[in-house]
């Protein structure tokens, strides 16, 4: 079964890596600002949103609260290369941080690494991500 990922980022290298860290390839929206995000978190079904804090002109606090009232089950990766006390204060509102390696060409790994913990490996399904909490 085909994941389907929104990825709010301007770096093409994460959308690759994004692309190629589940063994299906998944289906992919791509925004570049918060107001895109939230415009296909409302249409989109997705099963992952991978959030880029490093995306010009997000506000992280406030762009993840307005997506939890759109997808209250919609799972959130927040990624970043900078220190992890970026991830801190996402991490209260039950968003997953991801610090990015330097090293661009290890970014697949860690995110594969990440998805896996979070239940949206190869196998899992949409609705093991969401048990009791609903689906979307």
């Amino acid at each position: 079964m085909s994941r389907h990922v929104i990825v709010c980022t301007n770096d093409q290298t994460l959308v690759e890596a994004v692309s190629s860290a589940l063994a299906t390839p998944p289906r992919l929206t791509v925004s570049d600002s918060g107001l895109q995000v939230l415009a296909a978190v409302d249409v989109v079904h997705a099963d992952l949103l991978v959030l880029d804090l490093e995306t010009p002109g997000l506000n992280p606090l406030l762009l993840t609260s307005a997506i939890r009232a759109l997808a209250a089950a919609l799972p959130i990766l927040a990624v970043s290369g900078r220190a992890p006390e970026d991830g801190r204060a996402l991490s209260h509102k039950g968003v997953s941080f991801l610090s990015l390696p330097a090293d661009r060409r290890a970014w697949r790994q860690a995110i594969a690494a990440a998805i896996q913990e979070h239940g949206l490996g190869a196998e899992a399904s949409r609705f093991d991500l969401h048990a009791g909490a609903g689906a979307r």
